[in-house]
């Protein structure tokens, strides 16, 4: 029995490790930054807008299809997609707070072949996040 509490342990240390979470600073320039889209993106999306307004002190993004909707609106709002409708790092890096271009670089690569945008901004947002939550 003590064997197999010692090992519990230690995978819980060696995997369990993803409980950190965004620093309090970083969540209110966050929300700051989305406030100003708030409102319209939650009224185009009809996302339930308690969802938007507690997502980054959630462990993981949700994944309903109206709050992916509602990152794309974001994403959208600050002007994060260039005229070829493609995503613009250097508008990105500009506007994210703490997020680094090496992360960025692998949340565009982890999200490369997602063809709905809407799940593409929402998955660029969740590893965004686990990004800079672990740095």
């Amino acid at each position: 029995m003590q064997l197999i509490m010692k090992l519990f342990f230690l995978y819980l240390s060696l995997f369990g490790v993803h409980t950190k979470k965004l620093t309090p600073e970083v969540i209110k320039v966050w929300e700051g930054v989305v406030a100003p889209y708030f409102d319209d993106c939650v009224k185009m999306t009809n996302v339930d807008p308690e969802i938007p307004r507690t997502m980054f002190e959630l462990e993981d993004l949700p994944t309903a299809e109206s709050f992916a909707c509602y990152m794309k609106c974001i994403f959208e709002k600050m002007s994060f997609f260039n005229s070829n409708n493609e995503l613009d790092q250097d508008q990105m890096l500009k506007s994210i707070y703490m997020l680094k271009p090496g992360e960025l670089q692998r949340c565009m690569a982890e999200s490369a072949n997602q063809t709905n945008v809407c799940k593409k901004t929402h998955d660029i947002s969740a590893c965004i996040i686990h990004r800079v939550e672990n740095d």
